[in-house]
């Protein structure tokens, strides 16, 4: 392949004249036609060739590491040179149309990953740079350097308060952000409606808790909050409602630890996030309600919750929201009705969620998904044990409405 001048430009977006719906349909050419851009307009390069290989993450993509060799020539002596760069790219699985999700995070990345921008220098974790994004194909530079945990394992307790701290920088620094492009409604499982949960949890909930191992004690009390609120359906929409009509702000939608890189290096405080497709406006008590029922073992959670709401609580009162700052107790609220919100996604969902399990790309990643969405169904009935009083779900529901009337 001739060596082609590289143009300065931003980040290549779809206009790519064909882009490539597998991993094995990447080429020499598309490579360059990506990566030519993000030159320096004095350089000569070509791709030599390339190997992809798949990371065994996602659910509704195809995650692979790339790795190109470029030559290039810097038009000095006729020298050339080689190099290599580490990407990841993530490929639309075609039997999924959820196309907007990959919108919504090249929305993203065009307005938060340029660090040159006054935006981006707000927000409190680090993104990797985009290299190429489209409605099918997302192609990220690789960070390196970085240790990571799964959900199954859970968030290491001792930074558990690191993660509470930015979650709440990124809300109070985007307060305002109009979230356009970006996920309506924002966050994992946002879109089942009120009227969805009104009519399919009464059908559903007894099913779920057959299938998560639960203590007498603990099946009787969460049988009681589930029978409660089929016996009362408006309850539903109202829980439902209560988080629409909740705080709003910039919200990740998918904060779990999975999703987070933490340095190697002691010296090193950033922390990368990832995974922004459903990001958006939206409640963020979202966000924190969904991190400890995904990604923290009931253990931790216990001990770390009340002092995270207070961290958030502190943190928030210093960010510039341009409103008055909910206090504490009014956190807590919110807090509460979202893990309840999202306890109710779970049951409605579980069927989806274990049939994305069983259709992974590998037995492995099959395995670890059933194995991650079991987990999570557990941590969910512990949350809502832990917060949600079955005889006070009325109280809980009224004082939504007169913090609403504030």
């Amino acid at each position: 392949m001739t060596a082609t001048r590289a143009t300065s430009s931003s980040t290549a977006l779809a206009a790519v004249r064909s882009i490539p719906s597998r991993p094995d349909l990447l080429t020499n050419e598309f490579l360059h036609g990506i990566l030519q851009p993000g030159m320096s307009s004095d350089s000569l390069f070509c791709v030599e060739r390339f190997e992809w290989s798949p990371m065994e993450v996602g659910v509704i993509s195809e995650v692979v590491s790339l790795k190109v060799f470029l030559r290039y020539d810097e038009g000095t002596k006729g020298n050339a040179t080689q190099g290599v760069r580490h990407l990841v790219a993530k490929f639309l699985r075609p039997e999924f149309p959820f196309e907007s999700m990959f919108l919504v995070e090249s929305k993203f990345y065009a307005e938060f990953a340029d660090f040159s921008s006054s935006g981006s220098a707000k927000l409190p974790f680090a993104v990797p740079a985009p290299v190429f994004t489209s409605n099918v194909l997302i192609v990220l530079e690789r960070v390196d350097a970085v240790q990571t945990f799964t959900c199954i394992q859970g968030c290491p307790s001792d930074r558990i308060s690191v993660l509470v701290k930015k979650l709440a920088q990124l809300h109070g620094r985007f307060w305002d952000h109009d979230g356009e492009g970006l996920a309506v409604p924002a966050g994992i499982g946002s879109g089942l409606t009120g009227e969805a949960k009104r009519s399919q949890f009464p059908d559903l909930w007894s099913a779920y808790l057959d299938d998560i191992s639960l203590g007498i004690a603990e099946k009787e009390r969460l049988t009681a909050l589930c029978q409660r609120l089929s016996a009362n359906p408006e309850l539903l929409e109202s829980v439902h409602d209560a988080v629409e009509g909740g705080p709003s702000t910039l919200i990740h939608g998918d904060y779990h630890v999975a999703n987070i890189l933490f340095p190697i290096a002691p010296s090193n405080s950033t922390v990368w996030l990832l995974d922004w497709a459903t990001c958006g406006k939206g409640n963020p008590m979202r966000d924190l309600a969904f991190f400890f029922i995904v990604s923290v073992t009931e253990q931790d959670r216990r001990e770390q919750e009340s002092a995270s709401l207070r961290l958030y609580h502190d943190v928030m009162a210093t960010e510039n929201l341009g409103v008055a700052t909910p206090t504490l107790d009014e956190w807590r609220h919110h807090y509460q009705i979202c893990v309840l919100n999202q306890f109710l996604i779970l049951v409605v969902y579980d069927h989806l969620s274990k049939h994305l399990a069983a259709n992974a790309k590998t037995e492995k990643l099959r395995s670890e998904l059933d194995e991650h969405f079991r987990k999570v169904n557990v941590r969910a009935c512990f949350s809502v044990l832990d917060n949600i009083d079955a005889d006070a779900l009325d109280s809980l529901v009224s004082a939504n409405q007169k913090l609403q009337t504030k």
